[in-house]
């Protein structure tokens, strides 16, 4: 018995005709997959298996150096280990792979950072796109982050080595979006939901073609299992207390330190209460963010009230990470796509404070964010004791997240990912 996905994948052949030239849709996906600390690595794997479980589908993954196998459901997708972003030379060697391919689309999962992408912004990924035009094969790129000319100014000034340039920043990286549009047959938005004020604000911002500009929202990702709060804070050494959890990569922009003011508050009218960052550093830039934090914390005197995790946390360990948490904690100064921590902890059912920057916060999980004002420790603190402090509102909020995520799921990312392709390939 044919399936929906079936049926939608045979009729995106129909509709195609002399385009494919085979019963079977070729996707070479280009990403970063696990181990690579990145979060388009956990996305596009999520993806690939989605999208291998569909009969008349193939996947190409073309990857780093050092991905481990993926376990896929049909078993139909070819890994290519080929990527070395650190070499300026990668487009070159991928276009003669792409080209023995013969995909009939190219997707690209993309997030601007150097060391994975190449160059400042991931330049050396826009001369691959436009090689890969020159050739006729149609090609859409997944905009994990969005960027808008202010972000990237505020986003440049930050780093020590280049901060004098900032000014120049906006300019440039207009160029660098010129090239996107000019070598991209579809770009699709990471937003958190269809008809997002993200995508408007982009549409305003770099004057992209409306047709070629999709969506994919955000998915949430089901929980694959939940411990008890006490066993899961028995684990990490916390029983007894509220543990507000910061999970992810650290990182200038994220506002940790807001966090640690807000804490000062915090700790006076919930005296069991622990702020947890859980997370890595990826660059140096990051280290050293991380090293200004902890002076933060002593010069507070939040040791006994801070506790940094500082590790990549392995997929087996989330879990114990996310079912601990009283409240997860979103502190961000900047926020330029739809939140990965967010929708990956939704299903968990824990109440989410966040900060209300960027374009889509008060859309995120459908409305379901407890917001702050964005670099106000007074706020933070405020909405953080409110939810520790109310425990049948904190359970109102947790379960309405936990709704959500049942509804916004990874199957239904890949239907629209498939319907995001038939919309790339049918573009003049």
């Amino acid at each position: 018995m044919q399936t929906l996905d079936d049926m939608a994948s045979e009729a995106f052949f129909k509709r195609e005709g002399p385009r494919c030239l085979s019963p079977m849709l070729r996707i070479a996906m280009i990403s970063p997959l696990p181990p690579q600390r990145t979060g388009e690595s956990s996305y596009a794997a999520e993806l690939i298996h989605g999208l291998d479980s569909i009969r008349n589908i193939r996947v190409l993954a073309i990857t780093g150096r050092d991905a481990k196998p993926l376990l896929t459901e049909m078993g139909k997708t070819e890994i290519y280990r080929i990527w070395n972003g650190r070499s300026l030379m990668y487009p070159l060697g991928l276009l003669r792979a792409i080209s023995r391919m013969r995909p009939h689309i190219v997707h690209v999962q993309f997030g601007p950072h150097g060391k994975v992408y190449g160059g400042f912004f991931g330049e050396p990924m826009l001369f691959l796109l436009i090689l890969l035009k020159a050739l006729g094969i149609r090609t859409t790129m997944t905009l994990h982050s969005t960027w808008m000319r202010e972000q990237v100014k505020e986003r440049v000034r930050v780093y020590r080595a280049i901060g004098g340039l900032s000014v120049l920043a906006p300019a440039l990286f207009r160029i660098y979006m010129r090239l996107l549009d000019f070598g991209t047959s579809s770009v699709q938005l990471s937003t958190v939901k269809t008809g997002s004020t993200l995508r408007e604000r982009f549409l305003e911002e770099w004057s992209f073609q409306e047709k070629k500009t999709l969506e994919i929202p955000m998915p949430c990702r089901l929980p694959r299992r939940v411990l008890d709060r006490g066993q899961a804070l028995q684990t990490l050494g916390l029983s007894g207390k509220k543990v507000i959890l910061v999970f992810g990569f650290i990182r200038r922009g994220k506002g940790l330190e807001t966090a640690l003011l807000a804490m000062n508050d915090v700790r006076k009218v919930v005296r069991d209460s622990v702020l947890l960052i859980a997370g890595a550093p990826l660059d140096k830039d990051d280290s050293a963010y991380l090293t200004e934090l902890h002076e933060s914390t002593s010069s507070l005197s939040l040791n006994g009230t801070v506790r940094f995790d500082t590790k990549f946390i392995p997929e087996d360990e989330v879990p114990t990470y996310m079912s601990a948490a009283s409240v997860i904690l979103l502190p961000y100064m900047e926020s330029v796509g739809a939140s990965g921590p967010a929708h990956n902890a939704a299903g968990y059912g824990v109440p989410i404070v966040a900060s209300n920057t960027g374009h889509h916060m008060r859309e995120s999980l459908g409305g379901g964010l407890v917001l702050f004002q964005a670099g106000h420790p007074e706020d933070m603190a405020d909405k953080l004791v409110h939810v520790l402090s109310d425990t049948d509102s904190a359970l109102r909020i947790g379960e309405r997240l936990k709704q959500y995520a049942k509804t916004e799921t990874w199957a239904l990312a890949v239907k629209r990912t498939l319907t995001n392709y038939r919309k790339t390939m049918t573009l003049p």
